[in-house]
């Protein structure tokens, strides 16, 4: 099955520039959903706990701290209000040589092909951090000037944070995932990619159920074990973020939005949007549209 939604849509960078910035200084909490791209993606959490979900294994992170994440590995962030974040996303393509030597044969392919990957975690107190947080400072700045001589610096210092990994011995071979490990994950992209596509419709489990070949019976305790939220909760989640985004971007009634995410009962989805984002749908839109006046 297609991966779909649950793959991230959003264009990283430009076609003659595949690497963007982004930063969260926002007090309030920080939560970006299960998604994945074919990026790899450097984040620095500068200050603040954090808890990561990567290829579902749970991390609980306190900054500052770096984290390297392969393309292709479903992750969600949840950050406590008051942390500061900050990620570089690109495309690990833009390192490779048209001209094949050793750093291709032994570093840039390898790390394409993933056969090896860069250390996942550094911590403040690894050798390499000082160093890795200079030219991660470097890398933003010159890639919000978006001319080529600020991009061949942002090249440099990519190409200089592998230098440093690699003669740190934190260029490792990737351990094969476990027949297990592969299948959970396989099964939680199927499935959540499945919600992603349906929120606007009814969601039945045996529908979930069978496209993992399960039993439903069985089906919502694996689900809550693989996701750490049942079912019910999940697809509540993403319909409340879906009707979020339409009461910001469109005029919309409540009623048709109610109806665009899947809730049949409008009272019953007032009532899930409030206990989700503290703020009836009517609010939250009005407050969306004073904070876009303000800008």
């Amino acid at each position: 099955m297609d991966k779909g939604k649950l793959k991230e849509e959003v264009s990283h960078g430009t076609v003659s520039f595949p690497l963007a910035v982004y930063q969260w200084k926002v007090n309030k909490e920080f939560v970006v959903k299960l998604h994945w791209h074919e990026e790899m993606e450097l984040i620095y959490f500068k200050k603040g706990s954090f808890v990561v979900d990567i290829d579902m294994k749970r991390h609980n992170i306190t900054g500052p701290a770096f984290l390297l994440i392969d393309g292709g590995s479903i992750h969600s962030i949840l950050g406590q209000k008051g942390c500061v974040e900050s990620a570089v996303v690109f495309d690990l393509k833009m390192l490779s040589f048209e001209y094949f030597d050793g750093i291709q044969y032994k570093i840039i392919r390898p790390l394409l092909e993933k056969k090896i990957q860069l250390t996942q975690f550094i911590f403040q107190e690894d050798s390499v951090f000082s160093s890795l947080q200079g030219l991660y400072k470097n890398m933003i700045k010159q890639a919000e000037k978006s001319s080529i001589s600020s991009y061949i610096l942002v090249k440099s210092y990519l190409y200089q944070l592998i230098a440093i990994l690699y003669e740190e011995g934190r260029l490792v071979r990737k351990k094969e995932a476990g027949a297990n490990d592969s299948y959970q994950i396989s099964n939680a992209k199927k499935v959540l990619s499945y919600i992603h596509e349906s929120f606007g419709s009814k969601i039945r489990t045996k529908d979930m159920a069978d496209l993992i070949g399960m039993n439903p019976q069985y089906f919502c305790r694996y689900f809550k074990k693989l996701i750490g939220k049942t079912p019910t909760e999940y697809i509540n989640e993403v319909r409340i973020e879906k009707a979020a985004e339409y009461l910001k971007e469109t005029d919309m009634r409540i009623l048709d939005i109610a109806l665009s995410c899947g809730y049949e009962n409008t009272g019953y989805f007032i009532k899930r949007f409030t206990e989700a984002k503290h703020r009836t749908p009517s609010a939250y839109r009005k407050q969306a549209a004073e904070e876009i006046k303000s800008k």
